[in-house]
């Protein structure tokens, strides 16, 4: 984020922002991709970052962290979060960044173009928008909430401040979060998350391979994309001419000056303002393509063309069109597609990466200003002025095209697998798709396939392929051979003969059994003597948790949680469902359950009349002493109410799964992970970690955090009911939220820390439970 003269901390309630405030929602209305919106705020951070040239090694890496909505959130709870560590800005320079239209960037050398930039990412994406904001000499983080439907409805453009007291002197940088997202785009956000991914490893490959830039999205660092082309060493020969794999281009125009304020090039240097808007921001610009066009190891249909870069930031990716050949004496060409021509249709090779930091671009960015001279000239420097067919040019009576692309065509524009054109092969045919499959290892990291060489061996064994090896006899065939009689009819499963249809005999209940057990775990507590007295033997019980395998009784296919299986005399096995739903929907006492199953399997045996509540209380009482809470039910009573807090933080949480991770600290993390190992969640880790449901598993302690680091989230009716964003007084809010810390401390330790305890201490986390349950947000308050 921009960055200027050190101010004072402006002590203001509102900043006023023209033009008119609904220009922001007709901005929102803009043509913007999802993954554009996140590229906005990513190319404010990294502009920040490429002036900073007094950045300390000693720092962080310069970091932006995108964290997204979870795949279970809704639109309502759904939050994007793009945070960066970089200097940090004043209210006034915040004030700018926000208006619209205003930019702080010159046309050149920035990636932020337009000032537009951010406040169409942030409308386009949802309703509302908190900007947060602090140097390293602030006290104190600037936020600035935009809500659009406030804003919409006003006369004047005044946006609310507030601040917030810094957890640490040393923090700085800009977060931008956006709530409330639309529809439409949250549903491209929470589901397509990798997808995002990589779009954006792809658009910032060049910032993040040749500086020390980081991006992280939802806790990984982004891979930068790369061309997985030919050794530059690799070449093939046409008409007695080497045309190698990889040509660089590296062509130097002359420096001309450049208006800063809108971009135009100025035809007379010594004029002191510019010729089109009259500013006089001016100054002399480089101007030069350079970069490199090569051949792929692989064809594709669609993952081939060049990319043009400008400022280190992708503006085309895998761009075509520059293999068509428009005839400048036909106004009404649509252009002749040169490349690709060969069988398989439609699959190209062709690739490239070129930066032409002087040529401007729309305010999408995903486009260049095509009608330019500045564009044409890059047009001409790699295709040339005529045809890359020479069949064609000589037709047309252009002289023969020895551009870069033009020569790469010669030389590659056939698929025949071998050296000759390097196209893997295996003696056959090509191996396209095999090809293909080692670039996905190649972008793996795999080792084996970073070089080139699998895909030249491939094509070396093509042109010479090793004699196929003789097929060794069988014994049978060396026996009747030496005898001099003929080979016998074929064996079983071999071509014309008979194969019978195996009988696959009905489970046994033993069977099932057996797989139950070996797919189950032991359960000690619950194994042992269960009988009440004076009501006959009482029953051996072995128990087992299985997990993978639905439960069912003899005969039947309804699933059921526990099954008690008579053994032996008075044994008996039981067979606990872990992944039934009464278990991972409603968390119901296992142990409760299989003793109600068991007091029901001794009230038929036994033909009793006692109710069944009072045959559990009577094995719980003779059988499971070990079971009873010592003490108050206080612990208990702490846990459940924790669990009614986990239950109305998860939409929160899941609205940026990612994001609250993050803040969970290193040490709940790890004990997160293994109370979801040792529980044997059915959901593997990453779900967990995508959805927000690690919240489930996360101790007091980690909630406690969470609440302290974000109360905006969690306050103001979302769970609890007291109100946090609504107080203009920093130090009320901070006393608001460390409120409710303090008594969700309290819980969170009495459910965690299940020890002795005095009655004082009794007392208090007794009052905190009671306190905390008032405060929870009601049903029509929670979202």
């Amino acid at each position: 984020m921009p960055n200027g003269e050190s101010n004072a901390t402006e002590a203001l309630t509102s900043i006023a922002v023209p033009p008119h405030p609904r220009l922001l929602s007709v901005l929102g209305d803009i043509e913007f991709q999802p993954w554009q919106c996140i590229a906005e705020l990513v190319d404010n951070a990294f502009d920040d970052f490429l002036r900073d040239s007094d950045r300390s090694q000693d720092e962080e890496p310069p970091t932006v962290w995108v964290t997204l909505p979870g795949r279970t959130s809704t639109p309502r709870d759904g939050e994007v979060w793009v945070k960066d560590n970089g200097r940090g800005m004043t209210l006034t320079q915040l004030t700018d960044a926000l208006r619209a239209g205003w930019t702080s960037n010159d046309r050149y050398g920035h990636l932020g173009l337009f000032g537009v930039g951010f406040n169409i990412a942030t409308a386009r994406l949802g309703q509302v928008a908190v900007v947060r904001t602090a140097r390293l000499e602030d006290p104190v983080w600037q936020v600035v909430t935009i809500d659009l439907r406030e804003v919409a409805s006003g006369n004047d453009f005044r946006l609310p401040v507030t601040t917030e007291l810094k957890a640490s002197a040393g923090e700085h940088g800009t977060e931008v979060v956006i709530r409330e997202l639309k529809p439409e785009h949250h549903e491209t956000l929470s589901r397509q998350q990798t997808r995002i991914k990589n779009i954006l490893g792809d658009v910032y490959a060049s910032l993040l391979t040749e500086r020390d830039f980081r991006l992280v999205v939802d806790g990984e660092a982004v891979k930068p994309r790369r061309a997985c082309v030919w050794d530059e060493s690799r070449y093939v020969v046409r008409n007695r001419e080497q045309i190698p794999a990889v040509i660089h281009i590296d062509e130097r125009l002359a420096d001309r000056v450049a208006c800063l304020t809108c971009g135009a090039w100025q035809d007379v240097a010594d004029e002191n303002r510019c010729s089109t808007c009259h500013s006089t921001n001016l100054r002399v610009e480089e101007r030069r393509i350079r970069g490199w066009v090569g051949i792929q190891r692989y064809l594709h249909t669609k993952d081939y063309g060049i990319d043009f870069i400008r400022n280190g930031r992708k503006i085309l990716l895998r761009d075509v069109s520059i293999f068509s050949w428009v005839d400048p004496d036909d106004p009404g060409s649509r252009g002749e597609p040169e490349y690709p021509m060969e069988v398989p249709a439609g699959a190209g090779r062709i690739v490239g990466e070129i930066h032409v930091d002087h040529v401007r671009v729309n305010y999408q960015k995903n486009a260049f200003e095509y009608d330019t001279p500045d564009w044409k000239r890059v047009v001409r420097t790699l295709r040339g002025d005529g045809p890359l067919l020479p069949k064609r040019a000589r037709e047309l009576n252009y002289p023969t095209n020895t551009s870069p692309l033009a020569r790469l065509v010669a030389g590659f524009r056939r698929n025949d697998p071998g050296l000759n054109y390097l196209i893997p092969g295996d003696g056959k045919g090509p191996l396209h798709e095999k090809a293909r499959q080692w670039a996905d290892r190649f972008r793996k990291d795999d080792p084996k396939y970073q070089s080139d060489q699998e895909w030249y061996e491939a094509a070396r064994l093509h042109d010479n392929p090793p004699p196929a090896p003789e097929p060794d006899p069988t014994p049978e065939e060396d026996i009747l051979g030496s005898k001099g009689l003929l080979p016998p009819p074929p064996p079983s499963g071999a071509p014309g003969a008979s194969t019978p249809t195996p009988t696959i005999p009905p489970e046994t209940e033993d069977d099932r059994r057996a797989r139950w057990r070996a797919a189950g775990t032991q359960l000690p507590d619950l194994e042992g003597k269960f009988g009440l007295r004076g009501q006959g033997a009482a029953l051996e019980i072995k128990a087992w948790l299985v997990h993978g395998h639905p439960i069912s009784r003899p005969n039947e296919t309804d699933r059921v949680p526990v099954y008690v299986g008579p053994g032996r005399g008075s044994e008996a096995e039981v067979f606990i469902d872990g992944d039934h739903p009464v278990f991972t929907e409603f968390a119901l006492d296992t142990r409760d359950l299989v003793v109600m199953e068991l007091a029901d399997y001794l009230r038929t045996r036994n033909r009793l009349t006692r109710s069944l509540s009072a045959i559990v209380h009577a094995l719980k009482e003779e059988c499971l002493p070990d079971h009873r809470i010592a003490g108050p039910f206080i612990t208990e009573n702490a846990t459940r109410l924790l669990a009614r807090v986990r239950e109305l933080m998860t939409p929160v949480i899941a609205g940026n799964s990612s994001g609250y991770w993050s803040l969970v600290a290193p040490e709940d993390q790890a004990a997160t992970q293994r109370r979801f190992a040792l529980e044997g969640g059915s959901d593997s880790w990453e779900d967990l970690l995508e959805t927000g449901e690690w919240i489930d598993y996360a101790p007091g302690s980690a909630l406690v955090r969470v609440l302290a680091a974000r109360p905006e989230g969690f306050l103001d009716g979302r769970v609890f009911r007291p109100s946090h964003q609504a107080l203009t007084d920093p130090e009320a809010r901070k006393a608001s939220a460390e409120r409710i810390v303090d008594l969700v401390s309290d819980v969170a330790v009495l459910a965690d820390r299940p020890v002795r305890r005095g009655p004082e201490e009794l007392q208090r986390g007794r009052l905190s439970c009671r306190i905390i349950e008032q405060e929870l947000a009601r049903p029509t308050e929670e979202t």
